[in-house]
């Protein structure tokens, strides 16, 4: 490999680590707005997140990283993987609180239904016998 080769894949290696940094610092961001319960933030950053994996899949294969670069590259994947896993529990969280959310409602609109909408109804009326 020349001189020249070996530059390019040193840089394409570091470029390549730089892009999982930034990928690490994204769900960061993405676990703190899932912690604050900033849901349509946390879902307009997962978009971005969405796009900068894709790009990723265009990179350096791993194959040709070496050692300290692999390395590196695994404690990112980790944490990513950790982050996502955290962000993801998170989520289920607010489905489930939403789906009793859904729950509630539905039982509650139910129950005015079932009580006419909160008026009291003359059930002798109704068999025909009068309540005089």
């Amino acid at each position: 490999m020349s001189r020249h080769d070996e530059q390019l894949v040193a840089s394409q290696q570091i470029s390549l680590i730089q892009s999982y940094e930034s990928l690490l610092g994204r769900t960061r961001q993405m676990l703190d707005l899932a912690d604050a319960a900033e849901w349509e933030a946390l879902i307009g950053q997962e978009s971005d997140y969405v796009i900068a994996v894709g790009q990723l899949e265009q990179t350096l294969p791993m194959d040709d990283l070496d050692a300290p670069s692999q390395r590196r590259l695994g404690e990112l994947l980790e944490q990513i993987l950790d982050n996502d896993l955290a962000i993801r529990q998170r989520l289920v969280e607010r489905r489930d609180a939403l789906g009793g959310l859904i729950q509630a409602s539905r039982r509650q609109r139910d129950l005015n239904r079932v009580y006419a909408g909160g008026q009291v109804v003359n059930a002798a009326s109704r068999f025909g016998q009068d309540s005089a």
